[in-house]
């Protein structure tokens, strides 16, 4: 797995926001975004969570986080921009 910068973890939740028509919330420590049914919020030091339906991800590493959440959103049926 290589490590994405800050900057590419940040335009990739963008991306996932527009996908799912939510605000993406931005700040130079923290990004993420939520939902009815998802949260997810990435930190610049690298430790990110997620809780999408049964699955929860709390503390793990930022990449790993988003790997699961578009795979929620893929089995969610959303179509996901590259």
């Amino acid at each position: 797995m290589s490590a994405l910068s800050w900057s590419e973890l940040r335009r990739r939740v963008t991306r996932l926001g527009a996908c799912l028509d939510v605000v993406v919330r931005s700040d130079p420590e923290v990004c993420g975004l939520s939902g009815p049914d998802f949260h997810l919020s990435l930190h610049h030091g690298g430790q990110g969570d997620c809780t999408v339906g049964d699955l929860s991800l709390v503390d793990c590493p930022n990449e790993l986080v988003l790997i699961e959440f578009e795979r929620w959103m893929l089995g969610a049926g959303h179509q996901l921009e590259s």
